[in-house]
């Protein structure tokens, strides 16, 4: 009984909230307190869970294999440094040359391609005649005979 009072009043008075004062405001004052409740909803979100975010999040599943990604980013510019040491070039340009390759191959590529114009057969080529030759009697951009005459 204890609960159901104080929720059947809520009912209530957001019911007639919803139905006597709420058609009667204006769309900036509806924005007004929707913005405030939203954020004192979130507020009383917190500061209810807020134990809860402090002990729980996804970052501390991360925590235990923090050391590894350290070392294996230490690992990887170690290794970096040798190559670039003991080859005598810089690892830049050693990952530099394949994609020097792949730009001379996609350009190579593009220019043995057909040109548009190649791309017609007899029936699109005899559609564009047919539009090119009555250009004049249509209207612009549609395709569309201007009259009947």
């Amino acid at each position: 009984m204890e609960l159901f009072l104080p929720g059947l009043l809520v009912l209530l008075i957001s019911a007639f909230f919803v139905f006597m004062v709420l058609p009667r405001m204006g769309t900036v004052v509806l924005a007004v307190m929707c913005g405030l409740s939203i954020a004192g909803v979130l507020i009383h979100h917190y500061s209810v869970f807020s134990s809860e975010y402090r002990l729980s999040t996804w970052q501390n599943s991360f925590s235990a294999y923090a050391p590894f990604i350290a070392i294996g980013f230490a690992v990887i510019i170690l290794l970096g440094v040798v190559v670039s040491l003991f080859t005598g070039e810089s690892v830049i340009e050693t990952i530099k040359a394949p994609i020097e390759t792949l730009q001379s191959g996609i350009s190579s590529s593009i220019q043995a391609m057909p040109s548009a114009l190649t791309a017609t057969n007899p029936v699109t080529s005899t559609i564009n005649n047919a539009i090119k030759n009555n250009a004049k009697s249509l209207i612009p951009t549609l395709g569309y005979r201007a009259s009947n005459v």
